[in-house]
């Protein structure tokens, strides 16, 4: 199990309940979902059921997403300050969901590319055999360029759906599917489905 993960100014430690207000904070800011309004936490409880997922992913499988803060100062960023989260989650079947998230003050300093770079890593360390997948909207062009920097490739681009099945149905929107090893039919349509 992965307790603790350094980069050169980052510290990510698991997600524990203890950080509900800063995650909320992060994930409940329109703007951090520019690119899919509908994914934004509405309430405290909302962010507190995504950190037990990231919990149980990491009780289960040794990894989950983690809470990312400052090491160093950057920019006007004081050290300590808590920037958002990072990490891995198993999908519900064997393949890790890459995912980041960051405060607008964190964007544009190479932070969340450091924390997916070492995300990625713990991941593979985690359990090496289970494929590492990233889904990204086509119009997020920042996470499309950090997910090109990293040792992913693309592996299936366009959209699951042709229309919303509902308001919160988001399979019709353009996608881009990364993954750090081919994957099988089976899993591709898989990863494809979640939208």
């Amino acid at each position: 199990m992965i307790d603790e993960l350094r980069t050169d100014r980052l510290l990510l430690t698991p997600l524990t309940l203890d950080h509900v207000d800063d995650y909320f904070r992060v994930y409940g800011d329109p703007r951090t979902w520019e690119h899919l309004p509908t994914g934004r936490h509405a309430s405290r409880g909302e962010s507190a059921r995504a950190i037990e997922r990231s919990m149980e992913s990491r009780r289960v499988h040794g990894f989950g997403h983690c809470a990312v803060v400052l090491r160093e100062p950057v920019g006007d960023l004081a050290p300590g300050a808590f920037l958002g989260s990072a990490g891995a989650a198993m999908l519900p079947f064997d393949a890790w969901n890459l995912g980041y998230r960051l405060a607008p003050e964190a964007w544009g300093h190479g932070l969340a590319g450091e924390a997916a770079q070492i995300s990625l890593g713990a991941a593979r360390e985690a359990r090496p055999e289970i494929p590492v997948t990233a889904r990204v909207l086509a119009n997020n062009l920042a996470s499309i360029r950090v997910l090109e920097r990293l040792d992913l490739q693309l592996v299936w681009q366009g959209a699951s759906g042709a229309a919303p099945a509902g308001p919160d149905d988001t399979t019709h929107l353009e996608r881009l599917v990364f993954s750090d090893r081919p994957l099988d039919d089976e899993t591709l349509e898989a990863v494809i489905a979640l939208g």
